[in-house]
């Protein structure tokens, strides 16, 4: 008895390879700063970089991977995808800093239900425009097709840096004393942290991406980018000693600020000294959380912390002035006189 063979390809199942192999080169055409260290890129089963070991005399590799979370839901909703490489590449690469590196070269996951050329170049387009503003190369990467995990328009990014620092010039928070101040970058929003909560607001109607909030759409408060802070950073350590820096992501300013401080001292942090920004005082209205949890889940306004000796505090402030980063006082470190880390005071 013969029975009808259907042959099942891996087209059939639902990977595309073509369409891989069409985003790769639209990828590769798009491409057109020219970075020297670039051996081999995008294409290759592995990316091959050449390091200057005349500017490093004691190199230290320094690497460190994220992702976006869940506001690529937000991103979903609002049907704007172009921001969200800038969040990858910022989550990453505004990590490896704190340790005084020089961020190297990018490398990005993307995973999805289905391609779409026209969708997800775009979505790469955003993570390279990203890292070009801060003078690196997205040297390779994974797109991965994966039907019947992901949902045809769903997708998951993760990223991954790595970046470089000479031994003697890591900054080491055993430098940090009684007395160091404190300063507080600037975030421009959210970043891309507490999501998860904000995406639970916006389940049971609390709040609506379409509304305006305090005059501006709420739509547009929460897909701003996360800002990368390389420029900050490079500009303030060529001339001050940064003692101790600390990305303020997921556990906000409570849980972030304490992992680079000594545990001998305490942190004293003045919350008038800056304005917590409206989409804050929004969320924690609308989600009915107390000061100290939402210091424990968003950044409130302070997108990465710096430590500084007190005479360097005013430098600080006036090397900022001259950048788009805007950049406060925010506390002090102090003999630990208690069980708790980090005390918030206000006045």
């Amino acid at each position: 008895m013969n029975r009808a063979y259907k042959k099942l390809t891996y087209l059939k199942s639902g990977v595309n390879i073509k369409k891989a192999d069409g985003l790769i080169g639209k990828l590769q055409k798009s491409y057109k700063k020219n970075y020297p260290n670039v051996i081999s890129g995008i294409g290759g089963f592995a990316s091959l970089y050449t390091i200057n070991l005349k500017k490093y005399s004691q190199p230290i590799i320094v690497c460190g991977t994220d992702g976006v979370g869940t506001k690529l839901k937000i991103a979903k909703l609002l049907n704007q995808h172009n921001y969200i490489g800038q969040d990858l590449v910022a989550m990453c690469v505004n990590d490896i800093i704190t340790c005084g590196a020089d961020p190297l070269f990018f490398l990005d996951y993307l995973a999805t239900g289905k391609l779409d050329l026209k969708f997800h170049i775009n979505i790469l387009k955003g993570i390279k425009k990203a890292c070009s503003s801060i003078d690196i190369p997205l040297i390779g990467g994974e797109t991965a097709e994966m039907p019947g995990m992901y949902k045809q328009k769903d997708y998951d990014l993760a990223g991954f840096c790595v970046g470089i620092i000479d031994k003697k010039n890591i900054i080491n928070k055993n430098e940090i004393n009684k007395g160091d101040i404190i300063i507080g970058l600037m975030s421009n929003g959210i970043h891309s942290n507490g999501y998860s909560l904000i995406n639970k607001l916006l389940d049971n109607k609390t709040l609506s991406l379409r509304k305006n909030y305090f005059g501006v759409n709420l739509g547009r408060l929460l897909i701003k980018p996360t800002l990368l802070y390389v420029d900050a950073l490079n500009k303030i350590k060529k001339t001050i000693s940064i003692k101790g820096a600390a990305n303020i992501t997921g556990g906000g300013i409570t849980e972030n600020l304490p992992r680079v401080i000594p545990k001998k001292y305490t942190i004293s942090i003045n919350l008038d000294n800056w304005k917590m920004p409206n989409i804050f005082r929004l969320i924690k209205e609308s989600a009915k959380l107390s000061m100290d949890e939402m210091l424990r889940t968003f950044n409130c306004g302070i997108g990465m912390a710096i430590i500084v000796k007190k005479s360097d505090a005013s430098k600080v402030i006036k090397i900022l002035e001259k950048t788009k980063f805007k950049a406060k006082i925010i506390g002090q470190i102090n003999n630990k006189y208690s069980n708790k880390i980090i005390k918030y005071e206000k006045g």
